[in-house]
């Protein structure tokens, strides 16, 4: 069960292989990192044997506290850290406790929390009751180590222009000090 992986030109995959053996081996020395840090192993973590060609990780979710490198440092692999919280304040802190700021989610039934921490976390975008949405016309890009900058919205073309301003007097008389 879980998240079908295997052939990327299968449609009903949904996880491919990552790009190398460089990088899986990245990923798998996380895994094992996140384990030597006292992470749970809840799901996966390792190689799949049932797929003998390509580079795969089996998609792994451990479970941990936001110390942990697990949590900090993006492993661009099939692995999800997971934690929790007791309030909405430690909730902010732990989203906010991290050198990066590309994407967040919140999920609530309070649409004044779902502001609140919508407002307090500091990404570049934030999704509430959903992920992973992008339509074509919102803004994306990151804060902090996720980046500087905006694509895909009409404020990116602010990034390819300059603003100029044009004081013209049309009257045959000096106008102003001169």
């Amino acid at each position: 069960e879980g998240v079908a992986y295997g052939d990327p030109t299968d449609p009903g995959v949904i996880q491919g292989p990552v790009i190398n053996a460089r990088q899986r081996e990245k990923v798998l020395a996380y895994i094992g990192q996140g384990v030597e840090q006292g992470a749970r192993v809840v799901v996966g973590g390792g190689r799949p044997d049932h797929l003998p060609v390509g580079y795969y990780v089996e998609p792994t979710i451990f479970k941990g506290d936001n110390s942990m490198r697990i949590f900090q440092e993006e492993i661009f692999g099939p692995v999800l850290a997971v934690t929790t919280f007791r309030d909405e304040d430690e909730a902010l802190r732990i989203a906010n406790d991290t050198i990066y700021g590309l994407g967040a989610g919140v999920w609530t039934r309070d649409a004044t929390r779902a502001y609140r921490m919508g407002r307090g976390i500091k990404a570049g975008r934030v999704w509430t009751n959903c992920y992973h949405v992008y339509p074509a016309h919102a803004a994306f890009g990151g804060y902090k180590g996720s980046g500087v900058g905006r694509e895909n919205h009409k404020m990116m073309l602010d990034h390819y222009s300059q603003t100029k301003c044009l004081l013209v007097s049309y009257d045959e008389h000096a106008a102003g000090l001169f």
